[in-house]
């Protein structure tokens, strides 16, 4: 059956609105809700109670009533607000409500919702759980270990193995950990993307913090430690291996695939080749992750020296030059180009230079030169020089991680790091750029990072207010 014969024309609609973010938010919302219910639903009533309770209490889902279609949108409480989204819920098919003999409204989930909204979960479990909610036994699935220690432990078994089963769930977790790491992979490429079109500091700030929480702290850290895929990648190639040269193996394996193929002999095949797809995946996954290393490694590096360039480019010809061109991609997106260009146009003169072929110019080079720098050493004399304090002081890394790591100790107070409380509007450059400084050093160590809506205003620039405090 075609995919868009099962669902409604508008199930979609509420995912592409406006309001599309509270609209998510509230759907996964009923949907936890939905499943502490009993297997025939849940009370509307209560469904309709929690809503209300979580559009009140998360105040960054703002609905825009103006930005609907529908003429009776026009909630003026959250309570109204909930029964306004559970309607339209309803009628793009998310949904379906149920009345009882004692008129009690049940609220059931459609099949297609229930996919998608496990689907939404299990790549972003957070939708799902609070971190303090989090189960202690829940597995993430963008967490490695579930996986890899599932595969090992099934190929592991010695007695009474069911090696069709076996083999089918080796190689449903393989894949599902190889589409883990790709997800991580992609995200990691859209952070490194994100440098290049992100010209303000503070969303730069913001996005490695982001990093940090989303991908450093809970994918990367894992996958190089604690999920370190090397612990049992060799143990498990070696068993597949034997089971590959085992032809009693091979058979009981080619059973799931008899009702797919013709023969037996094809069965058997398929058998093979699906294994070799599961050694395969195992033997790449050394060099996959070594491109996620490397990708960290270029986002760091990458957003630093994106800032540090921002920080410095005002003071230099390189940064009019980048002003001025940002002025006409800005233009330029808002149908502004001619006027822009007209504008930059007498600001600049460059003459045209003739440009002649080397192979074919009459000029010889003169003969190597090369200054003796001998006769200028002995004219001076290092006795008596001292490398003092004074000299270091001078020469040093004023941003080095000592540097840092004391300035992030010395105005720490009672554990915590607050920005407003080192920056005012007073504040010179070089202590902004320590407390920047301060922010990248501590998203790559041991550090919680919390960041507020509330902005710390300088001379020159504005920053959001964040504190950092050490994990004990």
């Amino acid at each position: 059956m075609d995919f868009f014969d099962m669902v409604p024309d508008n199930f979609f609609s509420l995912l592409s609105s406006k309001n599309k973010r509270v609209y998510l938010a509230s759907i996964l919302q009923v949907f936890k809700v939905y499943e502490t219910g009993t297997i025939l639903g849940i009370d509307k009533k209560i469904v309709v109670d929690d809503l209300t309770y979580f559009l009140e209490t998360n105040k960054n889902y703002l609905f825009d009533a103006e930005d609907e279609d529908d003429e009776e949108s026009n909630p003026n409480t959250k309570r109204d607000l909930a029964n306004y989204i559970l309607r339209r819920m309803e009628e793009c098919g998310w949904i379906y409500v149920d009345v009882t003999n004692d008129y009690v409204e049940i609220l059931n989930f459609s099949d297609d919702a229930i996919i998608i909204c496990e689907a939404l979960i299990n790549a972003y479990p957070q939708f799902e759980y609070s971190d303090d909610e989090l189960p202690a036994d829940y597995i993430n699935p963008n967490e490695y270990h579930g996986y890899i220690y599932s595969i090992n432990s099934l190929l592991s078994q010695k007695d009474n193995v069911d090696y069709a089963l076996t083999f089918s769930l080796v190689y449903s977790n393989t894949k599902q950990l190889i589409r883990a790491l790709r997800r991580l992979d992609a995200r990691m490429k859209e952070y490194i993307t994100s440098v290049v079109e992100n010209t303000d500091i503070k969303n730069l700030m913001e996005r490695l913090i982001a990093y940090k929480n989303d991908i450093y702290d809970t994918s990367y850290t894992k996958l190089k430690i604690a999920d370190n895929i090397d612990r049992y990648r060799l143990s498990i190639i070696t068993r597949l291996e034997e089971m590959q040269s085992n032809e009693s193996i091979i058979n009981a394996i080619s059973k799931n695939y008899l009702p797919f193929t013709k023969t037996a002999e094809q069965a058997v095949d398929k058998a093979i080749r699906q294994i070799d797809e599961v050694i395969d995946a195992f033997n790449a996954i050394e060099d996959f992750i070594n491109e996620i290393d490397l990708k960290n490694k270029n986002y760091i590096n990458s957003t630093i020296g994106k800032i540090k360039f921002l920080l410095t480019e005002e003071d230099n010809v390189v940064g009019k030059l980048n002003t001025i061109l940002k002025y006409v991609k800005d233009s330029n997106k808002e149908g502004k180009i001619d006027k822009a260009l007209r504008l930059v146009d007498g600001l600049y003169n460059l003459p045209v230079i003739k440009v002649i072929d080397g192979t074919n110019s009459l000029y010889q080079p003169r003969g190597s030169y090369s200054r003796n720098y001998n006769q200028l050493l002995d004219e001076f004399s290092l006795d008596g020089f001292e490398m003092n304090d004074e000299f270091m002081t001078q020469f040093k890394n004023l941003y080095n991680e000592d540097e840092i790591k004391a300035f992030i100790a010395k105005n720490t107070t009672d554990g915590s790091f607050l920005a407003s409380k080192v920056l005012n509007y007073e504040a010179t450059r070089e202590r902004l750029v320590m407390v920047i400084y301060s922010i990248i050093y501590a998203s790559e160590h041991k550090y919680l990072i919390n960041i507020f809506d509330e902005y710390v205003k300088t001379k020159d620039y504005m920053i959001r207010n964040f504190e950092i405090k050490k994990v004990l």
